[in-house]
Parts: structure tokens; sequence; C-alpha cells
């Protein structure tokens, strides 16, 4: 009888084991296929932004200086209004970033701060020194219009060639038009 309790005790347990260990193998596959599939659509992700970066530069040749400099300042505003801050961030020139926002998380939480959720650019005067452009802008609050936080501002952009540029904007002209304290 005692026999017959120890292999019950036996089978109990290697059922117990066997159910681990399949949970274990479950919980391991799930997270070799997320890496892989994340690692598959950075990859995309990535093919995908070379492939427009190739169209970008096939089209940005045909462009004025103004068209050009205006497209930049457009994707700049396209990628914060979508909330995609890191793109935004790499537009910008190394020395500035440093300077004024040295984290990604610096950048974000003054761009969400300072900037409406929907904009309206109006391109007003573009002036150049050798590769670098000065536009002068007028932000405009899509949603809230008169009423909203509409402000001037300039864009710096250094272009080194075709699609190859970096950036830096006068980040006062915002807090300034919010009435509010310097950034600094």
């Amino acid at each position: 009888m005692k026999r017959k309790i120890d292999e019950k005790k036996l089978i109990i347990v290697v059922i117990i084991a066997l159910v681990i260990l399949l949970i274990l193998g479950l919980v391991l596959y799930k997270i070799l296929t997320k890496d892989n599939a994340k690692a598959t659509y950075e990859q995309a992700v990535l093919e995908k932004q070379e492939k427009l970066k190739e169209v970008a530069v096939q089209d940005l040749t045909g462009m004025s200086e103004q068209e050009r400099m205006e497209f930049y300042c457009a994707q700049f505003f396209k990628y914060i209004s979508v909330r995609d801050f890191d793109s935004a961030y790499d537009m910008l020139y190394h020395e500035y970033k440093e300077n004024y926002f040295p984290t990604i998380e610096s950048f974000e939480t003054y761009m969400i701060e300072y900037f409406p959720a929907e904009v309206s650019i109006i391109y007003n005067n573009l002036e150049r020194l050798g590769n670098i452009y000065v536009l002068w802008i007028h932000v405009s609050d899509v949603y809230n219009g008169a009423y909203g936080h509409n402000f001037d501002m300039n864009i710096v952009i250094r272009e080194d060639a075709y699609n190859d540029i970096q950036m830096s904007f006068s980040r006062n002209s915002a807090v300034e038009g919010m009435g509010g304290e310097s950034y600094d």
C-alpha cells in the first residue's frame, strides 16, 4: 500500500514537472518569436526609410532652395504633429541638442509644453549663407486659431547634400509667445 502511495506521488510530481516545462517552453517560444518579429519589423522600417530617402533625394533635385527648405521644415513639424519625437530630434544639429536638449526626453517635454498639437506653418522669408539657410516662419495653432498659441520663429538649416541636413530653431520664440519664463 505504501508503494502505491509513493507511485502516485511520483506520477503527480512528474505531471507537475511536465506542465511546468510545457509552460516554460511556451513562454520561451513567445519571447523568441516576439524578438524575431520585432527584428523583422525594424528591418522593414529601415528598408522603407532608405527607399523613401532615395525617392526624396530624387524629388529634391528638382526643387528650388526655398522649396527644399520648406520641405525640410515641414518634415520636422510633421514628426512633431504625429509625436515621432525621435525622428524630429534626429534632424537637430548635434551641438544644438547638447546645449538645449541633451536628452530626447527634454526635447519631448519642450515640444509638448510649448508647441500646439496641430500646427499650420506660413513661410515668410529665406536667407542663405553658403550651405546655411535661415527660414522665418509663423506657427499657428490649427485647433484654437487666433485664441491659440501662435508665434513667429526662425529655423536654421544646414544642408550638406540633398536630404542630408541638420537644423536648429529659435526655441525661446514658443516660450515667449506663451508669456512664460525662458526654458533655459
